[in-house]
């Protein structure tokens, strides 16, 4: 192992090497795993745009994260000043902010939880799991719409213009 590293165990890759000290400590926890309190943000191999967050204290334990935007351009991070807080996130911060993201069988059908965003400071190395404010947000939001509501907004779009 070189200087600088720590070996983890991972759920996709197996045993890998990660910069010491990289792991983020969610003071808030995700929903369902409180008892895991640190995780590593991972790429996915071959799938940019996609990461693992993966549990420090058990392998087993990670979820499949993306920016949301990357979907839906118009996501906005709406969380209390309190979450804000209790991230440490002062002016000029780097935050980050992530959504679980669920493959079913046909991954056609993957929704996002966008009710729910993991939001992290990324100097601070702290996250939460927060609830976002917005009242049409929900923990399943589907990725890829079907051609007919691509067709449909558009011309809501269209004529919206």
């Amino acid at each position: 192992m070189e200087d600088g590293l720590e070996r983890i165990a991972t759920k996709a890759y197996g045993e890998i090497e990660v910069p010491e000290n990289s792991a983020i400590q969610f003071v808030g926890p995700i929903l369902g795993f409180e008892e895991f309190q640190y995780y590593y943000l991972l790429e996915v191999r071959d799938l940019p745009g996609f990461y693992w967050l993966q549990s420090k204290q058990d392998a087993n334990v990670a979820f499949i994260v993306i920016d949301p935007r990357t979907f839906m351009k118009d996501y906005e991070l709406v969380i209390d000043k309190i979450d804000m807080d209790i991230l440490e996130i002062g002016a000029g911060d780097e935050v980050l902010d992530y959504v679980i993201v669920n493959i079913p069988e046909d991954p056609a059908k993957m929704t996002m939880n966008i009710l729910g965003p993991i939001v992290i400071n990324a100097a601070k190395r702290l996250g939460i799991q927060g609830i976002s404010n917005k009242n049409d947000y929900d923990t399943k939001r589907p990725i890829f719409h079907s051609d007919g509501e691509e067709a449909k907004a558009e011309k809501e779009a269209a004529a919206g213009q």
